[in-house]
């Protein structure tokens, strides 16, 4: 397969690559998933004829590309941007979900339909967004019940 792209596209392609297989393998210190670091791979092989050298490096032990510390930097923004909405996204909405199984029960929020949820958890999550926005993680506590 050919696909004709310029350069301004090839490097966001690269961009891509790198912060998807970020996405699937960052975390994963053991088992990474392999088959998103050889795609990834393949789009570094071709940064070369991309004319974009200063974003990767090719390693003589491995054989294979990866991408340059150049890159990393470059990328650290946008993805410390997903992180940080990341990070706020998945604690209201956990904190949404913790309170309206407290208000009707596991089995009550089991049984709802999408739409039902979505419906009812939303007066939590606009509550944790407002006191959020206001006040970050100055509120947060964890208490013991014990």
């Amino acid at each position: 397969m050919n696909i004709k792209i310029t350069k301004d596209q090839f490097e966001k392609l690269l961009n891509l690559a790198y912060m998807g297989n970020w996405v699937v393998n960052g975390y994963r210190v053991e088992d990474p998933k392999e088959e998103y670091d050889e795609a990834a791979g393949i789009v570094y092989a071709h940064a070369l004829e991309a004319g974009l050298k200063p974003m990767i490096e090719f390693d003589e032990a491995e054989g294979r590309y990866f991408p340059s510390e150049k890159l990393e930097e470059e990328l650290a923004d946008l993805i410390d941007d997903y992180e940080d909405w990341a990070f706020w996204d998945l604690l209201i909405l956990k904190l949404a979900e913790r309170d309206l199984v407290r208000q009707v029960g596991q089995e009550a929020v089991d049984a709802m339909g999408d739409k039902e949820l979505d419906e009812r958890r939303a007066p939590f999550i606009q509550k944790y967004e407002k006191e959020i926005e206001k006040h970050g993680i100055l509120n947060l506590e964890i208490m013991r019940f014990s």
